[in-house]
């Protein structure tokens, strides 16, 4: 599977998600220097995009069921090149912030489009494989983009921001490799890819996202992604101030946090859960993650420093994968794809809101203070969604939708 050239461009595409944050993470103190901002604001800046992504997913989805997922593509992919790449000229943080938002805008239309793109091709045991796929493509893309933006971010920040050119490549490779009409062999039916853009009932998809057992997980993914990036926010402004780190040791603590993350996601999660339950390896997840938030405020050495970032990964990196397949087994087949799409909107928006809610906390109490109060947040999100997943699933709740 991963010779197909349809699924090998739509992963590349997919990383893009990442870059939009992880190019603007390890030079965000050289940003706060250059505009003189505060660490609350600068935050707020590298969230700007998420708002608008998680607003503009569901709008471009439309579109793309109307005219086609690659005719939203293609232009979302060169927007998000000249948004991204033109944020390398502005002259202050409230051009940036603008810029950032636009940015948001294209990478919603590219993500909501490349899902429907492989929603088309793959179906079944095969769109599981490429959610796998998808999954190990994002956790690379989270440790080889925080690296290159580091390093470029050693030249200046600015140069940083050329990465985004990567997808004016990306869209010249659209026309070819993801022409519509051609039927992936794993497809299991023999209709047409255009027969698929049926209109789903809202009725019911809005009783199962309010279902009992299903909004506490969307719920639970919102204010967990909220906590996670509070790392890419304040890790930055600490390491600068109190471990006197370059941009690209920055980059590499970002990226030692995705490693982690990666390698339980791709061979931890599922051999725990079978060890140890699920409920109890989520419930240790979340106090590893607790922990590790509190430590992130005590380091004082890089190596140090290297190892929170790991072990926070790999607690990052098993509740996410376990939260997605608990809200998959309680979701009827027919609306599995709208609702985990649902949930990694959330999760933009728990990240947008992340540094608006520390942002008292830290102008009156310091960096530090956002660490442990995400802390907390972890800690009470865990025993939450613990409760709930004790909770038995009730059948007849999920299949009367």
């Amino acid at each position: 599977m991963l010779r197909d050239a349809k699924l090998l461009l739509l992963l590349a595409i997919g990383t893009l998600t990442v870059m939009a944050g992880a190019v603007i993470a390890p030079n965000l103190p050289s940003l706060v220097e250059d505009f003189g901002l505060n660490p609350e604001i600068a935050g707020i800046l590298v969230g700007t995009h998420l708002i608008t992504v998680a607003l503009s997913v569901p709008f471009f989805g439309i579109l793309a069921d109307r005219f086609g997922p690659l005719a939203v593509l293609i232009p979302s992919l060169l927007a998000y090149a000249g948004f991204g790449m033109v944020g390398a000229l502005v002259p202050g943080f409230r051009s940036l912030l603008i810029i950032r938002a636009f940015l948001g805008i294209s990478t919603g239309g590219l993500t909501a489009s490349s899902m429907g793109l492989l929603g088309k091709f793959y179906h079944g045991e095969a769109r599981q494989q490429v959610l796998a796929y998808a999954s190990g493509a994002l956790a690379i893309a989270n440790i080889c983009y925080p690296l290159l933006a580091g390093l470029l971010g050693l030249l200046n920040w600015r140069w940083a921001f050329c990465l985004y050119g990567l997808a004016i490549g990306f869209a010249l490779l659209c026309p070819r490799w993801l022409r519509p009409g051609r039927q992936h062999p794993s497809h299991p039916d023999h209709s047409s890819l255009e027969s698929t853009h049926q209109p789903t009932p809202s009725a019911p998809l809005l009783a199962l996202v309010t279902d009992r057992q299903i909004l506490p997980i969307l719920l639970a993914m919102l204010v967990t992604c909220g906590t996670i990036y509070v790392t890419f926010i304040y890790v930055p402004i600490y390491m600068r101030d109190v471990l006197q780190s370059t941009t690209a040791a920055i980059g590499a603590v970002l990226a030692t946090t995705a490693l982690g993350s990666g390698l339980i996601a791709a061979f931890g999660v599922r051999r725990l859960a079978q060890t140890f339950g699920s409920l109890t390896m989520i419930i240790t997840a979340y106090g590893l993650m607790a922990a590790m938030l509190i430590a992130f405020a005590s380091v004082t050495t890089l190596p140090l420093m290297f190892g929170v970032a790991i072990a926070f990964g790999l607690s990052f990196g098993t509740i996410m994968p376990s939260l997605y397949g608990h809200l998959s087994e309680r979701t009827v087949t027919e609306f599995q794809a709208t609702i985990l799409s649902m949930g990694t909107g959330l999760g933009f928006l728990g990240q947008f809101l992340s540094p608006i809610v520390l942002a008292p906390i830290v102008a009156r109490f310091g960096v530090v203070s956002a660490f442990y109060t995400a802390a907390l947040f972890a800690l009470g999100t865990g025993s939450l969604t613990a409760w709930q997943l004790s909770q038995p699933v009730s059948a007849p709740e999920i299949n009367q939708r």
